[in-house]
């Protein structure tokens, strides 16, 4: 529960960073606004089986991350491969290795040399690093994949885990606290507020008595269920309407009205 509960900490901050809000916050300013995570978390926990396991409740959160197994070792794919991703016959997942992807391993065999210089030039300054359990797993993360299984016309089984967003925040601060910065990305997977799951509608209503900006009532419509979302604030109630009622009543029906009256 101590782990789940750093790694939605941990992801909210994320989502929390300025420029990079969601949708739902630049629409109107709103005090009080809860994260849209921890929103997600909160319904989750309350209305969820009591047998979810811990992989599965940050997977629903979004906190997950495609990978490939190659050798024991996981190659953590970014976006440009996630896009590249199909299913067999079997509705497996797979990442058909043509050029790009040959050129994305490359890219990644690169990267994880010139993290392993740097390991090793932080160990020689300071050989306490030594025992530094960050510095150890990054190295471990960092070890050459096996090259072999990656071959043009070879099918990559993918897998899905859920992603360890404490850890990107460790790595974030050992790099800040020895002044380096490795330009790769730390997390491995979208920002989870951005991340709607495919779930079937669930036939419970979640009701936010006093829905401010609608942070709750709009997870929980993205998790399946019915809800009812009361505010007395009109400025409030505006906005619920504006991100929770209309979307849901009309859809995509609503874009070029939008773009007509902007």
């Amino acid at each position: 529960m101590v782990s789940l509960c750093h790694q939605v900490g941990a992801e909210t901050q994320r989502e929390r960073d300025t420029g990079q809000a969601p949708p739902t916050h630049r629409l109107r300013v709103w005090w009080a606004r809860r994260p849209l995570t921890a929103s997600r978390a909160a319904i989750l926990a309350s209305l969820s089986s009591p047998d979810l396991s811990p992989d599965a409740f940050l997977r629903q959160l979004g906190i997950e991350q495609r990978v490939v197994d190659i050798g024991g070792d996981v190659w953590i794919l970014g976006k440009d491969l996630i896009g590249r991703i199909r299913r067999d016959e079997n509705s497996a997942e797979v990442l058909p290795v043509d050029a790009f992807v040959l050129r994305r391993f490359e890219r990644e065999q690169s990267r994880r040399a010139t993290n392993l210089e740097i390991a090793a030039d932080l160990e020689r300054k300071d050989p306490t690093l030594a025992g530094d359990p960050v510095l150890q797993r990054w190295k471990a993360e960092c070890r050459p994949l096996a090259g072999q299984w990656v071959r043009n016309g070879v099918e990559l089984r993918v897998g899905i885990r859920p992603a360890d967003r404490d850890f990107a925040n460790a790595r974030i601060e050992l790099e800040n606290a020895h002044g380096i910065r490795t330009p790769e990305d730390k997390y491995g997977y979208g920002r989870a507020f951005a991340a709607a799951p495919v779930l079937p509608s669930r036939p419970l209503v979640v009701l936010d008595p006093a829905a401010g900006g609608g942070s709750i009532p709009f997870e929980a419509l993205r998790l399946g269920y019915s809800i009812i979302a009361n505010e007395l604030n009109p400025v409030a109630a505006t906005i619920l309407y504006a991100t929770l009622d209309y979307p849901a009543r009309f859809g995509k029906s609503l874009v070029d009205q939008i773009r007509d009256f902007g």
